[in-house]
């Protein structure tokens, strides 16, 4: 049962990121005329909530470690599933533009960073929170002055979308993802103890199944350009890229940072 209701949550969450949270923003960026840039990283913060969710909820349930390895093999797995986009659509020349260099580093560092802190067994560690947060920044800062936004990937069309619904889309699947979150957690938990399932092993499962959105994403994005006939124009490997290091690094600097603090303080209050 509890297996049952732990698929059943991550179907859930998924769903609500692509048809409530991923067209919330669509509407928003239509209606504001955003950037391919900012568009790709928007949807790449945004696909990181089922991660959000997963950490929260498993190390409030007391499997920390389970939603640790969530962020870590789903940092992997999004780099898995961009190269294979990238393939599968034959835009590697694209991929290895030196405006891009920074952002693929960056995602390169969010898979990184997790593993060395439980290796070295400092994932825990309550100082993580604040240089966690400032790596993040450091990430935005950089991109900012390295790769900024192009004013010539803005529309100057009249704006498609509407804001009011992206904001209620956005608002109303946020709240619904944190219900399901609480019984994913919950479940993910019993599982990993009545089971014996190691916590890398359900970390894994659930990094596989959060990366979903991802690999929609890209997919979509190259399959958007080809259909318009601009594939190979950058803007796709733009936006895509965007979303992978977005994601990557919303998953390292801000997920993980949160979840940590809620970590924290549930063990405190939890203890008192």
């Amino acid at each position: 049962m509890q297996v049952l209701i732990m698929i059943v949550s991550v179907v859930a969450i998924i769903l609500l990121v692509k048809y409530g949270l991923l067209r919330g923003i669509d509407h928003v960026s239509g209606a504001m005329n955003w950037s391919v840039k900012t568009r790709g990283q928007l949807t790449g913060f945004a696909t990181s909530v089922p991660e959000l969710v997963c950490l929260t909820a498993a190390g409030l349930s007391g499997v920390w470690e389970a939603g640790l390895w969530n962020i870590a093999s789903s940092n992997i797995i999004n780099c898995v599933l961009m190269i294979s986009a990238v393939a599968y659509y034959r835009q590697f020349r694209g991929l290895m533009n030196r405006r891009f260099v920074d952002e693929i580093v960056f995602a390169g560092l969010a898979i990184a960073v997790p593993i060395v802190l439980m290796r070295w067994g400092m994932d825990t560690q309550w100082y993580l929170v604040p240089i966690l947060l400032a790596f993040f920044v450091v990430y935005q800062v950089v991109d900012r002055r390295i790769n900024p936004a192009n004013r010539d990937d803005v529309s100057v069309e009249e704006a498609v979308g509407s804001l009011p619904v992206g904001i209620i889309l956005g608002l109303s699947a946020l709240i619904a993802i944190a219900v399901a979150g609480i019984f994913l957690g919950d479940a993910t938990a019993d599982v990993v103890k009545e089971f014996g399932v190691h916590p890398v092993i359900a970390g894994w499962i659930l990094g596989f199944v959060t990366s979903i959105p991802e690999m929609v994403t890209f997919f979509a994005v190259y399959s958007a350009a080809k259909s318009e006939g601009k594939l190979g124009h950058l803007d796709d490997t733009q936006e895509a890229l965007d979303n992978l290091t977005g994601s990557n690094m919303s998953n390292v600097g801000i997920v993980y940072p949160v979840g940590l603090a809620a970590f924290l303080l549930g063990s405190v209050l939890i203890g008192a």
